[in-house]
C-alpha cells in the first residue's frame, strides 16, 4: 500500500475509529415499552451497553454494524455512514459505470471504490442508491473471515445480501448488476480499464476539497426534501434510508411489485383489525417517526400509515392493548412510494345510555351502547350470580342495594 493509501485511510477515519451514539434518538429513550437490543446482539465485540441508557464502550473497534441495524439511526461512524458512502459512490459513478465495495481487511482495498470497516455494516440503501445513480455493476468483495475479529457479524452481512437480492429481483434489470467477487478477482468492468478512485488518490482529495460536501448536501436535499416532500414531521428525525427509499424506487422504475416482510428491513406495512381497535391512539403517540397519522375528521375515526416513515421498530404493536395491529407479511413497493395507506376508517356513535362517543364497527351488535354500557347491560340481564356457597342466586337489584346502603349510613350517623 502506498503512502497516500495510508494517508487517505487515516483521514477517512481520523475523526474517530469508534462509533458514537445520539442517545435521545434510541428507541429505549423514546419509550419505556421498548426492549430493542439489536445493537447489542449485532455488535461482534460486545462494546454497547444498555444499562442506564445506550453507551458505546471504549473497546469499540468501529466495525459499523450498529449503524446498519439501528431502526432509528441513532449511531454514527465517520466515513461509514450511509450518506457519506452514497456521496462517495456518486462521485465514482460519474467517472464510470461500476462500483466496487470491500472491507478494510481485504487484499483488494487499494483498488476498491468504497471501503467499509466490515461488510456486515453495509446498508442496502447504499446499494440501491448506487443502482439509482446509474451503476451497471456493483461488486462486493469479501475477504476471508477466519481470522477477522468481526466473524460473528457475518451472518448479518449474509442476511443483508439476501435482502438486496430480493430487492434486485423486483427492480428492472438489477438482478445481474449486483455480484459477489472473490478476493483477488477482477470484475469485468475493472478488467476493461474502468477508472476507480483507488489508484487516483490525488483526484480523491481534490474532489473532497472542491465538491464533496456540496455534492452531499445537494444529494440529501434533492432526494429527501425536494423529491420526497419533507425531511421530518414536527422535528421527529427520520433515518436517511427511509427518506431516500421512495425516490430511489421511483428512479429505478419500480411499479406494483412487492417483497416479503423482513424483520430487519428498513420499513414495513401494518394491518389493523378495526373490530379490535378501540381508538385509543396509543400507536399514534408512541410512533417515533410519526408514521401513523390520525385523521382530523370529527365524525370519523381514521388512521393512516406512511409506509416509508415506518422504521419497523414494533413499538406500536407493543403499545396496542387490544392487539389490533400486526405486520403485513409483505411490503408493497408502491405503498413505500405512494400516499399514506388507510389502516382504519369507521364512524363515531353516541351511546344511547351514557351519551359518550364511541367507535362503531359494522357487523358488531352493540345495541347502540358503548363498550362499558354494553357490559353493564349484559350484567343486568344475567339471570344468576354465584353466591358465597357456590349456589346460584338472583341478580342483585342495584337500586335496592343503594337504598339499603343509605339506610345503613343513616343508622351509623344516629349512633
Amino acid at each position: 500500500m502506498e503512502p497516500l493509501d495510508h494517508l487517505e485511510r487515516f483521514l477517512y477515519r481520523v475523526s474517530g475509529a469508534q462509533a458514537t451514539v445520539e442517545a435521545p434518538r434510541c428507541l429505549r429513550a423514546h419509550s419505556g415499552l421498548s426492549e430493542c437490543d439489536l445493537c447489542v446482539k449485532s455488535c461482534p465485540v460486545q462494546s454497547i451497553d444498555l444499562r442506564g441508557g445506550v453507551h458505546v464502550l471504549s473497546h469499540c473497534t468501529g466495525c459499523g454494524v450498529c449503524l446498519a441495524v439501528c431502526p432509528v439511526s441513532a449511531f454514527d461512524l465517520s466515513g461509514a455512514a450511509p450518506g457519506q458512502l452514497l456521496s462517495h459512490a456518486a462521485s465514482v459513478l460519474r467517472r464510470g459505470g461500476s462500483l466496487s465495495i470491500t472491507c478494510e481487511r481485504s487484499a483488494d482495498v487499494a483498488s476498491a471504490d468504497l471501503v467499509l470497516p466490515c461488510l456486515a455494516g453495509l446498508d442496502e440503501t447504499v446499494v440501491l442508491g448506487a443502482l439509482a445513480l446509474g451503476a451497471q455493476k456493483i461488486s462486493l468483495t469479501r475477504s476471508p473471515c477466519g481470522a477477522c475479529p468481526y466473524t460473528e457479524a457475518m451472518p448479518r452481512y449474509r442476511r443483508t445480501l439476501d435482502r438486496m437480492h430480493r430487492w434486485s429481483r423486483v427492480i428492472p434489470g438489477a438482478a445481474e448488476r449486483i455480484v459477489e467477487v472473490g478476493e483477488g478477482e477482477e470484475s469485468p468492468e475493472k478488467s476493461q480499464g474502468s477508472r476507480t478512485v483507488g489508484p487516483d488518490r490525488r483526484a480523491f482529495f481534490a474532489w473532497v476539497r472542491s465538491e464533496g460536501m456540496q455534492l452531499m448536501a445537494s444529494f440529501l436535499d434533492d432526494f429527501s426534501e425536494g423529491l420526497h416532500g419533507r425531511r421530518s414531521v414536527e422535528g421527529v428525525p427520520l433515518p436517511l434510508r427511509n427518506r431516500l427509499l421512495p425516490y430511489i424506487l421511483k428512479k429505478l422504475g419500480v411499479g406494483e411489485e412487492e417483497i416479503p416482510y423482513d424483520p430487519e428491513g428498513p420499513c414495513a406495512e401494518l394491518l389493523l383489525d378495526e373490530i379490535k381497535c378501540n381508538g385509543c391512539e396509543a400507536c399514534v403517540r408512541i410512533c417515533p417517526t410519526k408514521a401513523i397519522v390520525r385523521g382530523e375528521d370529527e365524525e370519523v375515526f381514521r388512521l393512516a400509515l406512511e409506509v416509508n416513515r415506518c422504521v419497523n421498530c414494533a413499538l406500536c404493536l407493543d403499545a396496542c392493548i387490544p392487539n389490533a395491529l400486526t405486520y403485513r407479511q409483505g411490503l408493497s413497493l408502491s405503498a413505500v412510494m405512494g400516499k399514506p395507506k388507510v389502516l382504519v376508517e369507521k364512524p363515531y356513535r353516541r351511546c344511547s345510555r351514557c351519551e359518550a362517543r364511541f367507535l362503531w364497527s359494522e357487523g358488531v351488535e352493540s345495541e347502540g351502547f358503548c363498550s362499558t354500557c354494553h357490559f353493564l347491560a349484559d350484567l343486568e340481564r344475567s339471570p344468576t350470580i354465584p353466591g358465597p356457597d357456590g349456589a346460584g342466586g338472583a341478580a342483585p337489584d342495584v337500586s335496592q342495594r343503594e337504598k339499603e346502603q343509605d339506610v345503613e349510613a343513616g343508622q351509623d350517623a344516629d349512633m
